[in-house]
């Protein structure tokens, strides 16, 4: 659930006028756009000249619909991204699952002046296991789950019986995986496999964690991860 108090947050703290947006691929994100998109277009925020860098056909669209200006990742950079997370660790690493491309993902994460994670409270945890999405080439997709079946249970992702397909038209495999030793070692390895494009292990990118639950909202900041500003007791 996107809660009202997140937007605000996120509006009133990390937007500023004449910035640059990009949000990652999910349904998630594609619901926030829309209602971050109200807050833009009220006058009281005083938010203008504002810009999206569109990550998906999709989001591109909501752009279009709601008069948002569009950027160009490849003419711009951006100043602020967001990204909705399955899993984060206590150094801001984290996994994403459900994208609509790893690739798109990554490069806005890469790019963005200042990158913040929104997770559930209880998906903030020591260590990162469980699922990892992998990205891979349609060619030899076969051979490329093989591979991967080295680092735990293996399967290719479909939707409605189908193999899904990522926007940058590639397929996604999700390998089980119980615990991870090395995040580093596990991206080294899985990329050295012919046909493995990008992973769901986004390995300190994240600047600022925002958390929801029943503790209310937090803000964590790797630039200051000793003074915590708890929002919910404010």
């Amino acid at each position: 659930m996107i809660s009202e108090e997140i937007i605000d947050v996120l509006v009133d703290r990390y937007i500023k006028p004449d910035s640059i947006l990009a949000f990652g691929t999910s349904k998630h994100s594609e619901t926030f756009l829309k209602k971050v998109a109200l807050k833009l277009q009220d006058p009281t925020h005083a938010l203008q000249n504002v810009s999206v860098v569109p990550t998906s056909g999709t989001i591109a669209g909501i752009l279009g619909d709601l008069g948002i200006h569009v950027a160009d990742i490849n003419e711009s950079e951006i100043d602020v991204a967001v990204e909705f997370v399955d899993l984060i660790d206590k150094q801001f690493n984290y996994i994403k699952r459900d994208s609509l491309s790893l690739v798109r993902d990554k490069m806005i994460a890469q790019s963005a002046a200042e990158m913040i994670a929104i997770a559930d409270e209880k998906d903030l945890v020591k260590g990162l296991s469980g699922k990892v999405p992998f990205e891979i080439s349609i060619f030899g997709w076969k051979r490329s789950l093989i591979q991967l079946e080295a680092l735990g249970k293996a399967e290719l992702r479909e939707k409605k019986g189908q193999p899904f397909k990522t926007e940058t038209n590639h397929y996604i495999i999700d390998v089980d995986i119980d615990e991870i030793y090395s995040l580093e070692d596990l991206e080294l390895q899985s990329k050295n496999i012919p046909g493995v494009i990008e992973t769901g292990l986004f390995i300190g990118y994240a600047d600022r964690i925002i958390t929801h639950g029943k503790k209310g909202i937090e803000v964590k900041s790797r630039m200051d991860y000793t003074q915590q500003n708890k929002i919910s007791e404010e």
